[in-house]
């Protein structure tokens, strides 16, 4: 049996838009990580939980909410139960679920790598053109809403 090798060559003139938005999103999780001292999920899963403080909130609508699955979440709450950053709680009918929040520590350090976050995005805008910022975010709005329309 012969395995066919795809032809992996092109003619060099093609716009290659995907994959510079994956390599694009890579380095930039990479480079905000380190400049805001915690990964871009948890930070927006700290972000949801400031949003609704001092709401508890159910872990799959965490999931819903954030577009990842139930599992991850709990990983994620996981992790930030033992840093003191939120709070767990069983549902009082079913102890299969459980509730979320921030804890007044988990508050104040979301404000503080907000604060990071924010920096880091207003660095990263002095070396991108306000017409060039604004040209990338409608490019980057119609290619998500073609591929949501794929699905």
């Amino acid at each position: 049996m012969t395995l066919r090798v795809l032809d992996l060559h092109h003619a060099g003139d093609e716009p290659h838009l995907l994959r510079e938005i994956m390599r694009t999103h890579q380095a930039a999780l990479n480079v905000f990580s380190r400049q805001v001292g915690m990964p871009a999920a948890r930070l927006a899963l700290m972000r949801f939980l400031a949003i609704r403080h001092p709401e508890s909130v159910g872990i799959m609508e965490i999931a819903r909410q954030q577009g990842i699955n139930a599992a991850a979440v709990t990983r994620q709450v996981k992790v930030m139960e033992s840093e003191r950053l939120v709070e767990r709680s069983a549902d009082a009918r079913d102890g299969r679920r459980s509730y979320v929040k921030l804890t007044a520590n988990g508050l104040r350090i979301f404000e503080q790598l907000h604060e990071r976050a924010h920096a880091f995005e207003q660095a990263l805008s002095t070396a991108v053109s306000a017409e060039d910022m604004a040209a990338t975010v409608r490019v980057l709005v119609h290619v998500r809403a073609a591929l949501e329309a794929s699905c």
